[in-house]
């Protein structure tokens, strides 16, 4: 016995530590939910081998959830489906050969510099070299500071944009990338960084710089995202990278330390997506984005988290189902104005709800944001429908602007309720 829980401890060593498991011969099947009882059934589903992976949780009726199965589980999760009369669509087999070939990353750099495209996925050493370059030529509006090293000792910058950093304007801190698989979310980061800092508009009276200061974390979660990066069979991996026992990574969205790990989370360090770590903050990532929300509580006013994907919009409580806050309907108000902008815009509209009710999952920084920190807005948005987590580079033309303009609408928002001018917002309000 003692040899056989060995060989498995050195199985899942290695598939932990990058001999990760190959996609090609998976299938993603898709559950389409019709009625709440499904919806319960699905969200309990089970694998006991945990070969069956959920990429998508359905957040309701008329909703889906993804499921990326092996070969020798088809029929096992098929005959789940038909059990509860679940309608089961097969989207995509030998998923793995659908994911992208990585960039080459032996660009000179000068010729990169010159080079660097915004609607392509980048490394994290060219996008840190795109955050220095941007800081070296506009001083005046975006400045870097250093936050401290990942657990592999890649330096995390914060990109702090303000037209005047003593004026105590409120603070729109947004964060990307804690789930490294999601690479549309540091893509966008970077746009609205670039948008804000080079677009006229931004800096004019009335725009997005007026009168608020944006804090962005491109990539919360760099190791990660390095890792998916290495070969093909890494891209879906979702966790940091910190070792446990003979296991690795943390889930950064469960490891933050309010209501944490009361729900929806796995306590197996070698659980490949919802494990909550050993104790809260056990990752030197997640410290440093509380660290932020806690120095600038003051201040700070609204925090969104980037992730990917299914097109929705979330808000507190998501440790629970159960109950709302207080505040929910202002929070709901907020997020469907921003979806209502991104749909003007050509956007898909975001599906608007709290995130408990979709399924309760504790720890996340959206929770703690409002929670423990007083943030008075706090959302998940996660961006993109379809493509699951391997959205094209061909349509981040197309969806990067759209998802910008939800972002105008928050800073306007914002500014409204907490900004210097905000009475004679009220004002105008009034007179209309």
């Amino acid at each position: 016995m003692a040899r056989i829980l060995l060989v498995f401890g050195i199985i899942g060593c290695l598939w932990q530590g990058g001999y990760s498991l190959k996609y090609d011969n998976h299938t993603l099947l898709r559950f389409l939910l019709k009625n709440d009882a499904q919806v319960e059934a699905a969200h309990h589903f089970h694998d006991p081998e945990g070969e069956v992976e959920v990429l998508k949780v359905g957040r309701g009726v008329n909703d889906t959830m993804d499921f990326l199965v092996p070969p020798n589980k088809l029929s096992f999760v098929n005959e789940f489906a038909s059990s509860i009369g679940l309608k089961v669509e097969a989207k995509k087999k030998n998923y793995g050969r659908s994911f992208e070939d990585l960039h080459d990353e032996r660009t000179p750099r000068r010729r990169y510099l010159k080079s660097f495209n915004l609607y392509e996925y980048h490394s994290f050493g060219q996008i840190q070299e795109f955050l220095n370059l941007m800081a070296a030529r506009h001083p005046h509006l975006l400045t870097l500071q250093s936050l401290g090293n990942s657990y592999e000792g890649r330096v995390m910058k914060l990109a702090k944009i303000s037209l005047n950093p003593r004026a105590g304007n409120p603070i729109i801190f947004v964060d990307a990338g804690i789930h490294s698989r999601e690479w549309v979310a540091p893509a966008y980061a970077l746009y609205m960084i670039h948008r804000l800092i080079t677009d006229p508009a931004a800096v004019q009276p009335g725009g997005e710089l007026d009168g608020v200061d944006w804090y962005i974390l491109p990539v919360a979660n760099p190791d990660g995202y390095e890792f998916t990066r290495t070969a093909r069979s890494n891209r879906l991996w979702r966790k940091t990278r910190s070792k446990n026992g003979h296991c690795y990574g943390v889930d950064g969205n469960r490891n933050y330390g309010f209501k944490w790990a009361v729900s929806g989370v796995s306590k197996n360090p070698c659980d490949k997506e919802t494990f909550a770590g050993p104790k809260p903050f056990s990752e030197p990532e997640t410290r440093m984005v509380r660290n932020i929300m806690m120095e600038n509580s003051k201040l700070m006013k609204l925090y969104v988290s980037l992730h990917s994907y299914g097109q929705y919009l979330v808000y507190p409580w998501g440790y629970t189902g159960d109950i709302l806050p207080k505040e929910w309907k202002k929070l709901d108000s907020m997020a469907r104005a921003v979806s209502d902008s991104v749909k003007r815009a050509g956007g898909k509209p975001f599906r608007v709800l709290s995130a408990g009710k979709w399924y309760p999952a504790a720890g996340g920084s959206d929770d703690f944001a409002f929670g423990a920190v007083g943030v008075p807005y706090s959302y998940t948005m996660e961006l993109t429908d379809g493509y699951e987590f391997l959205f094209p580079e061909t349509l981040l033309r197309e969806v990067l602007p759209q998802f910008y303009e939800g972002f105008r609408t928050f800073g306007t928002h914002i500014k409204k309720e907490f900004g210097r001018d905000r009475l004679k917002w009220k004002a105008a309000d009034e007179e209309e």
